[in-house]
């Protein structure tokens, strides 16, 4: 049975007995109009109701307007009837009117009713493009009010189905169907209620045709229809669309407004006049390949082609600017030079007129109000164009209200959190002037703690006292979870394969401070770390606390490349840097709220000390000669890597006006540190070094997506005498900096010299076997270089990253990142004295008179300040028990290092064999050097020119083809990773 049915027939019911309500005017219902003058009035002995079972018999009463007693009157008792009938709780209801027997003149009313029906039920049949959460969802915000086990009511239906027709429309389906029906449930006064769907075909935008306009190009204006406008790649000169959206009428309405009338009247069209002039929807069956390409794609369904009408007047200006109260009792707050500041209204008199100013305008003298207790100010743009000058003249009218005090600020929801936790950071204090601008930076202040959920204005209850002039504040909180555990893994290039646990009790005791336990195992990197926060010491805004730790870094290029892409590596093992740093210690540190440069707390001064013993230990040929010929210790040689001592001290500044410490939309964080180590703080590592870092996060697309810039600077210098340790030093690549790069890989390089021998076969012509030269060894010293990476004294690196919200946990971004390494103080990278002398000892010497050993490491050219690049997507996926973003990104490094590394050759010195007009490639060292004696034995022989020397320099040259370093071994052009966490 159709719902729509039993309307009617209810409806016939009422008419019905009204009818036969008239007509009985001259029996029983209208006996009291008959009787004489002198006969006694009818009275309503008793009311009975009939046939009603769930709702109470107090319930109906109380709804009528007779009570026993009453005089009987025809016109109250069909008042009463109409009041049953408007509770929508029957489906019948039905009068009689009886003579009492036991009281003459008594009248009964007996009301029987039918109770309507329960929905036990709800049905959706036949959607496909919407869900039945997606309806409930709608039926909540447009308040219909239908829902399980509430009561039948035809009304409540239409107006569910009304919604769900909305629904489907804003789906593109505006040629749905939906037809509820009901089906009862035996034995019970229940119903089924089914909502039978007929979604029809999907409805997309077509081609969009404007006319009339001059000032502005089409391709402009379509581009201003957010709803409308097709899906495209914005190139130069013309859009490449590559899908449609959904046609729906309401949508179109909204970017005729907000969009095409809103540029006119930014640009000074006041009376811009935008119309639909045409709707035309027609099926579309063209055939051709699956997916989104222009031109080729397949295309089927319904579209709608839309021609708009603009007719865009004239261009006007600003004109004169007046300023009035809406109460003429009460003048204005400020004065008028005030209001016209541009800071606050952007137009002057002859200015381009733009809404959108106005609109900025009015945002303004709401703030500025706002910060003097106005909470209910209202300002209200009066326009009064002349057509004739071609200007608007403009009234603002300020309704002003009243200024409120901060009488009581109380908080919701705090259940663990205690009250002076969330109140030592507002900005606000009870008795004070109510101010939006601190309240606001008070909530902002609550978020960066990372104790509650997102707290948002409206989350403040304000209650006014009109008269007194206060104002209660009522914040409702919702806490995070105090303790949490966390668990992460994978594969990241600064951390290998790993696993950790973290735990954290955020908010311990309800006082704010942090305990933090963690360790993680890695294939590069394993430590266990213990801190501890204290945010408020003694009741003051001081920050303080302590970390301990202890960790162990392996470091190995060709297993980190290996382990990255799944393939070996052709380097030569004694030029990979393998080795282990094991570190233990502890820093402490304390800061405190600077107010002089920042009133809101956001900015703070700082001091860390931190204190740690190092022990290194190398496996490879590169990596010894780089920390043993190094002097960053007082002690040469190899057992200057173990026992490293270093004491520290940095002072800082920082500035955090974030909305988020973990993910932010906009704010920006600002930090300077300089470091001080050595000398009087003892230690066996003297240092310099300051780290500078800035992070801006701005909010784009309708406050949806984030614009994230962030850059940093590292220096560090040496003094006293000594180096900087090799580790100490400066490293870009990986996900926290230049995230195309594999981490440790961006640096400049230099050569290392290294002593060794070569054994040099030679035919001895005086000693004969068989009437032949016997063939003999002569070992040769040999000066061999080693290139490696020494780490910068400078780097700098910036990144850009544009982060859109996918769905859910799940973010979008593309980045583009730049980095610089190199080392601008020679005198930081001075080898062993010890081991300059040693060489110097033999080079040069008479016969090589050539050689010198430099007094600092030369920089191999084309690697110092090397800018590099990547640029990419990544997808972040936040995971509530690891609690950090897991994170997919693919770059392509299109600026790298693409130029293989070569070392300084050593060669002869032409002269000694009397061939002088042999040149010296560039760069070239002599590098070898017999023993005096030796040398001229093989001279007398005649051999040394004819055997030696040139064998030696075929060694050397195929010795130095080893130590070349390709430039795609370290420095891949693309690059998939899989990590955790985020650059910043």
């Amino acid at each position: 049975m159709a719902a729509s049915g039993n309307i009617f027939l209810r409806a016939f019911k009422i008419l019905a007995f009204v009818f036969l309500f008239s007509l009985s005017c001259g029996q029983s219902l209208c006996a009291q109009q008959t009787e004489g003058p002198g006969a006694s009035p009818s009275v309503i002995e008793r009311i009975e109701f009939v046939g009603n079972h769930r709702v109470q018999r107090d319930t109906l009463l109380a709804r009528i307007f007779s009570r026993p007693g009453d005089p009987y009157s025809p016109e109250a008792v069909e008042r009463d009837f109409q009041a049953l009938w408007n509770t929508h709780f029957f489906e019948d209801v039905r009068l009689e009117v009886e003579d009492s027997t036991d009281q003459p003149n008594g009248k009964i009313l007996l009301f029987y009713v039918t109770e309507r029906p329960i929905i036990r039920r709800i049905e959706y049949k036949g959607n496909k493009s919407v869900s039945e959460s997606d309806i409930l969802d709608a039926y909540k915000e447009k308040k219909v009010g239908l829902v399980v086990e509430s009561q039948f009511d035809p009304t409540v239906i239409m107006r569910a189905e009304v919604v769900i027709k909305g629904l489907l429309a804003e789906h593109g389906h505006q040629f749905a169907t939906v037809k509820p029906t009901y089906e009862r449930i035996a034995a019970t006064n229940a119903v089924k209620l089914v909502f039978n769907i007929d979604e029809g075909p999907k409805v997309r935008v077509g081609t969009i045709t404007i006319e009339g306009n001059k000032a502005f190009s089409s391709r402009k204006i379509i581009r201003t229809m957010r709803h409308d406008r097709p899906i495209a790649i914005p190139l130069y000169f013309t859009n490449i669309p590559i899908a449609h959206k959904t046609f729906d009428r309401p949508m179109l309405d909204e970017d005729m407004e907000v969009g095409i009338r809103g540029l006119y009247q930014d640009h000074g069209y006041f009376k811009v006049d935008v119309n639909v002039a045409s709707l035309k929807t027609a099926e579309v069956n063209r055939k051709g390949i699956p997916g989104p390409i222009p031109g080729l794609s397949r295309k089927r369904g319904k579209v709608t082609d839309i021609v708009i009408k603009i007719d865009e007047g004239e261009q006007y200006h600003m004109g004169k600017l007046t300023f009035r109260s809406a109460d003429p009792d009460q003048g204005l707050v400020f004065r008028t030079e005030v209001l016209r500041n541009p800071g606050l209204f952007a137009l002057k008199e002859g200015d381009i007129f733009s809404t959108s100013k106005v609109r900025k305008a009015l945002d303004n003298y709401k703030k500025l109000y706002g910060e003097y207790g106005y909470i209910d100010f209202v300002a209200t743009p009066l326009t009064e164009p002349d057509d004739t000058k071609k200007i608007v003249n403009m009234t603002m009218e300020f309704d002003q209200q009243k200024q409120y005090f901060v009488r009581r600020i109380e908080f919701s929801g705090n259940t663990t959190t205690r009250d002076k936790v969330i109140r030592r950071e507002l900005l606000l204090d009870e008795g004070q002037m109510f101010n939006n601008r601190l309240w606001e930076l008070s909530i902002l202040r609550l978020n960066q703690l990372g104790y509650f959920n997102d707290i948002k204005p409206e989350d403040a209850e304000l209650k006014r006292n009109v008269k007194a002039g206060t104002v209660d504040i009522t914040l409702k909180v919702k806490e995070k979870a105090k303790q949490s555990i966390s668990f992460s893994g994978g594969v990241s290039g600064l951390q290998g394969t790993f696993i950790g646990a973290s735990y954290q009790t955020n908010n311990f005791l309800g006082l704010g401070e942090t305990l933090t336990i963690s360790a993680q195992v890695g294939s590069i990197q394993q430590n266990v770390t213990l801190g501890f926060t204290e945010p408020y010491l003694f009741d003051r805004p001081i920050s303080t606390g302590f970390t301990v730790f202890i960790s162990r870094f392996s470091y190995n290029t060709a297993r980190q490349f290996g382990e990255l892409f799944g393939t070996g590596t052709a380097i030569n093992p004694a030029l990979q840097q393998n080795y282990n740093e094991d570190s233990k210690g502890f820093t402490v540190f304390a800061s405190y709220p600077w107010r002089k440069l920042s009133k809101t707390g956001f900015a703070r001064v700082g001091l860390n000390y931190g204190w740690s013993t190092t022990n290194i230990k190398t496996f490879s040929q590169s990596a010894a000669l780089l920390f043993e010929e190094v002097q960053f210790s007082n002690i040469a040689g190899p057992s200057a890597l173990n026992g490293i001592v270093e004491s520290k001290i940095t002072p800082t500044l920082s500035y955090d006006s974030t909305n988020s410490q973990t993910y932010p939309t906009k704010g920006k964080r600002i930090s300077l540190g300089i470091s001080f180590e050595g000398g009087p703080l003892q230690g066996t590592v003297n240092s310099v070094g300051s780290t500078f870092s800035f992070s801006y996060f701005r909010p784009t697309y309708h406050k949806r997506n984030v614009l994230a810039f962030h850059v940093q600077t590292t220096s560090i210098s040496g003094y006293g005498g000594k180096n900087v340790p090799p580790y100490d030093r400066f490293y870009l690549g990986g996900e926290n900096d230049v995230r195309g790069f594999d981490f440790y890989t961006i640096s400049p390089f230099v050569a290392l010299p290294q002593l060794t021998t070569i054994s040099v076969p030679y035919l001895n012509p005086t000693v004969l076997n068989n009437g032949s030269p016997t063939q003999q060894i002569a070992t040769v010293p040999v000066l061999e270089y080693v290139p490696t990476r020494p780490g910068g004294d400078l780097s700098a690196f910036g990144n850009i990253e544009y982060r859109i919200p996918i769905a859910g946990p799940v973010t979008m971004s593309f980045f583009n990142d730049l980095g610089v390494n190199g080392n601008i103080r020679s005198s930081d990278l001075k080898p062993d004295p010890a081991i300059v002398q040693s060489l110097q000892q033999q080079y040069p010497n008479p016969d090589f008179r050539g050689m010198t050993m430099p007094g600092t490491l030369p920089v191999l050219p084309g690697t110092n300040f090397r800018p590099h690049t990547s640029a990419g997507v990544e997808f972040d996926v936040v995971l509530p028990v690891v609690q950090a973003p897991l994170r997919f990104y693919i770059a392509y490094n299109y600026l790298r290092l693409n130029q293989t590394i070569i070392p300084p050759l050593g060669i002869a010195d032409p002269a000694v064999c009397g061939n002088s007009a042999v040149s010296q490639p560039p760069g070239a060292a002599f590098s070898f050097n017999t023993n005096p004696q030796l040398r001229q034995s093989l001279i007398g022989l005649g051999v040394y020119c004819t055997q030696v020397v040139p064998q030696l320099e075929n060694d050397l040259s195929t010795f130095e083809s080893t130590q070349h370093i390709p430039p795609n071994l370290l420095e891949p052009k693309l690059t998939f990773r899989f990590t955790v966490g985020r650059s910043f």
